[in-house]
């Protein structure tokens, strides 16, 4: 597989994670070409803003951009990295979409 291509297939297995556990509708977040949060999920009336890595990018200037402007509960990365909890995210291993949807649902 071409290195270029790593990014969509990535995104492209989470948004069928999801859909797999329940988040039928799938929305994103983009602020005029500057930032882009991947997904967007809503559960128990709240938001939570998902960005997707299919490397250990540490870069989070969307989801920054992002919780600036809506100031959410929780922020997630889905990525390579291990289970992390700081106070800016949470990162989840892309293994553990189920492990996020247990996250935004209790």
């Amino acid at each position: 597989m071409r290195k270029e291509f790593n990014g969509a297939f990535i995104e492209n297995f989470v948004a069928q994670e999801l859909l797999f556990y329940g988040q039928e509708k799938q929305y994103y977040w983009t602020s005029r070409g500057e930032a882009e949060v991947d997904f967007i999920i809503e559960s128990n009336k709240k938001i939570y803003p998902v960005e997707v890595k299919s490397g250990t990018n540490r870069n989070l200037k969307s989801l920054r951009s992002y919780s600036e402007k809506y100031k959410p509960e929780k922020v997630f990365r889905l990525s390579p990295r291990n289970l992390i909890q700081s106070e800016d995210f949470i990162n989840v291993p892309l293994y553990g979409v189920n492990v996020l949807m247990d996250m935004v649902r209790n």
